[in-house]
Order: structure tokens, then C-alpha cells, then sequence
């Protein structure tokens, strides 16, 4: 069998001031988006993203925003900027937490509608348990996930 080769990035050889073979990994709190409204989470996330940054945070973006984190990506992809890679790991919660979460993204999508038809900006809705990995594709080489876990592999 042949043998794998692991390439250690040593960060200590690039110049000062030189960009190239250096990876800039931002762990974030899920408390700093969730004080921001789904928009504006989104906003930030690409603002982050887009400078070169991998993003990890403590939380889970429902579906419909993470579809919304990836129009705003489509709509910001240039030269510089091909896209985003997403990685996300929810947390099973136990029986009754589990069956409330259930009932709260109902609701949420109830309330979400009934705000659109009256006109009035949807409330704020938090990111939900869990784990979240957000980079540049250009960086983000391969991502491989199993229900429990995920590799990233990563270069500049």
C-alpha cells in the first residue's frame, strides 16, 4: 500500500507580510450572529468569508438561511471570490428538546410567512445546536462528513 504524505504548513518560513501558504481560521461564537437579524448574519458571514477567512461556529443556520447565505454568495462570486464551501454538524437532541425544536421551526416558519404577508421584517431566529464550517472554496479543497463528524482539507 502506498504510503500518504501529510504536508505541514509552517507558517514561520513565509515573508512578512506575504499571503501565500497562510490560512486565517476565525472560531466564532454563535452568540455574536445571533444578535444579528438573518440578513444581517448572512452579510457578515460573506464579509468574513470573502477576505480569505474559514469561519467555525457553535451553531447551525436553518435551511432556508443557508439557501440564503448561498444566493448572496452567487451574487458576490468575481475573479477573486469563486464561492463558499459549507459544512454543517447538527445535534440530535433528546426526545421532549427534540419534539419542542420541532414545534419552534414550525412556528417560526408560520411566523416568518405571516410577517411577509403583513409587510413587517421577520423576527430574529437563532442558529440551532451544533457546528458550522464556512470557507472560501478557493481554501476548502475537500470536505468529507459522516453523521457524527467531518474532514476539512485545506490549502492556499
Amino acid at each position: 500500500m502506498p504510503s500518504r504524505k501529510t504536508r505541514v504548513l509552517d507558517l514561520s518560513r513565509t515573508k512578512p507580510g506575504s499571503r501565500k501558504d497562510k490560512l486565517k481560521i476565525q472560531f466564532l461564537s454563535s452568540d455574536v450572529l445571533n444578535r444579528k437579524s438573518e440578513d444581517a448574519r448572512v452579510r457578515f458571514v460573506l464579509d468574513i468569508v470573502k477576505d480569505g477567512t474559514i469561519l467555525v461556529t457553535d451553531g447551525v443556520m436553518a435551511p432556508d438561511e443557508e439557501l440564503g447565505l448561498i444566493r448572496e454568495t452567487m451574487r458576490r462570486v468575481d475573479d477573486g471570490f469563486p464561492g463558499i464551501e459549507v459544512c454543517s454538524l447538527k445535534k440530535d437532541l433528546p426526545g421532549v428538546q427534540h419534539f419542542f425544536e420541532q414545534v419552534s421551526d414550525q412556528r417560526n416558519k408560520v411566523e416568518n410567512l405571516l410577517n411577509k404577508l403583513a409587510g413587517k421584517k421577520p423576527p430574529k431566529i437563532g442558529l440551532k445546536f451544533g457546528m458550522t464550517l464556512i470557507g472560501p472554496s478557493k481554501y476548502i479543497k475537500r470536505i468529507r462528513k459522516d453523521p457524527n463528524s467531518f474532514s476539512v482539507f485545506a490549502g492556499a
